[in-house]
């Protein structure tokens, strides 16, 4: 088992799909132009293999499939039918919905059972805003088939404080009504936040969401995972929210991520953009890669930090 000093080792892999999206997001891109897919991509075979060697050599028992967007490469369907056939706790999905109609099929044929949908506010013209492309309403069907097909749905919420802060009570009642999971994240120093004001022009704390959470609710802070990223409260008789505090409350000293990205380079942490390729790797027999994977896995361990300090990578580049 490859442990560091504060006892953190590898059990949670998110594998970005493809660098690519259909949403150009305010708080991930600066000038509005979405985010293409790599020079070159690995394909969903060598996606599987890459999962299946770093299962071995690491012990990772969770996936989650993120991007850019999952759900426009082509090679979604079947990393999602292969990686549900390989023995890991838990499989899951982060997606912006906005193909979740299109997709539904494949997700029910699959068997995953969790779904995480990120959505800013419930204001078409504030949608239209921040994410600079897309349709609420697609969304919002999306969400609805999604639990008319028993699954487990959580909302990612980025509250930025001069754009959507008036959303955090109607996207939370939203959620206590259809008993969905609403995690608030805050906003990261990463890519073109991490230099100039923006970041602070728009950063909404844990204190402020509570604050403003507290003027129609009373909840009470509840238990989590060890190494679980969210910091969650319960509101008696109605359900549950958390907030991914990065900023606020790190998480990164029961840190257990690790990051593959859609052209085949690990990542250790979100705070270095230290990076190690491992797409060489994957056609050579497992006995000689495996040895080769767990030391470069020792390095990706020691990249990670005590707290967060922000990066210029793009989070979206590296399956945020």
């Amino acid at each position: 088992m490859i442990v560091d000093r504060l006892g953190r080792r590898f059990r949670n892999l998110r594998v970005s799909l493809t660098a690519a999206c259909n949403y150009a997001c305010n708080y991930c891109v600066p000038d509005g132009k979405r985010l293409m897919k790599a020079k070159y991509e690995l394909p969903a075979t060598e996606m599987l293999k890459a999962v299946t060697l770093l299962q071995q050599a690491a012990g990772i028992d969770k996936i989650r499939i993120t991007g850019g967007e999952p759900l426009v490469t082509p090679k979604f369907d079947d990393f999602l039918l292969g990686v549900m056939q390989l023995p890991l706790k838990d499989v899951s999905l982060t997606t912006n919905g906005q193909l979740l109609l299109k997709k539904q099929d494949v997700i029910k044929a699959s068997g995953i059972s969790r779904i995480n949908v990120s959505l800013d506010t419930l204001n078409p013209v504030k949608f239209k805003q921040i994410a600079r492309s897309g349709d609420l309403e697609t969304v919002l069907a999306g969400i609805d088939a999604m639990l008319d097909m028993g699954l487990r749905v959580k909302i990612n919420m980025v509250p930025l404080r001069n754009q959507n802060m008036a959303e955090v009570l109607p996207l939370l009642d939203y959620c206590l009504e259809r008993d969905i999971e609403l995690r608030f994240i805050e906003l990261m120093r990463m890519g073109h936040l991490l230099t100039g004001n923006g970041f602070q022009t728009d950063f909404l704390s844990m204190e402020g969401l509570l604050d403003i959470i507290s003027e129609k609710y009373e909840f009470a802070r509840t238990d989590a995972p060890h190494d679980s990223t969210a910091v969650r409260f319960r509101i008696p008789d109605k359900g549950v929210f958390g907030i991914i505090a990065n900023e606020s409350e790190p998480f990164c000293r029961a840190c257990t991520r690790l990051r593959l990205s859609s052209d085949g380079n690990l990542y250790g942490c979100l705070s270095n953009s230290n990076h190690r390729y491992i797409g060489d790797l994957l056609d050579l027999p497992p006995h000689v890669a495996l040895p080769r994977i767990q030391n470069i896995l020792v390095d990706a361990l020691a990249d990670k930090k005590l707290a967060f300090q922000g990066e210029v990578t793009v989070m979206k580049l590296i399956g945020g």
